[in-house]
């Protein structure tokens, strides 16, 4: 079976652009994760596979819209008059802690519009 030139061309081209992207993402993309102004590394896999409890069950906590800004600067919305002053994204911030060491989730999901 013959392989047309046009072909290898093709795949040669081919294999060029997804290389280039691959070199792209190493070198550009995946160092602009930051945090505090640290590069920030993710793992690609958990340490554990996530799994059931001995008692059958998982527990999930999902949190959907917090709607994140600048912390204390930032007022809550949707709150009654005299609440206005003393709310802020801090308030959200403890209340999520709260809920995390109480309910002891196997999982978080955050879900929704965040910032």
């Amino acid at each position: 079976m013959e392989i047309s030139a046009a072909w290898i061309h093709t795949l040669l081209y081919l294999f060029l652009i997804i290389a280039s992207i691959h070199v792209f993402h190493i070198l550009i993309i995946s160092e602009k994760l930051t945090l505090n102004h640290q590069t920030v590394r993710v793992k690609k896999l958990p340490p554990l596979p996530l799994r059931f409890n001995s008692d059958g069950t998982f527990k999930i906590l999902q949190v959907a819209d917090m709607h994140f800004g600048n912390g204390m600067v930032t007022r809550c919305k949707d709150v009654l008059e005299s609440e206005f002053e003393v709310c802020s994204d801090l308030n959200s911030t403890r209340f999520l802690e709260k809920m995390i060491q109480v309910e002891k989730p196997d999982f978080v999901a955050f879900t929704g519009i965040v910032i």
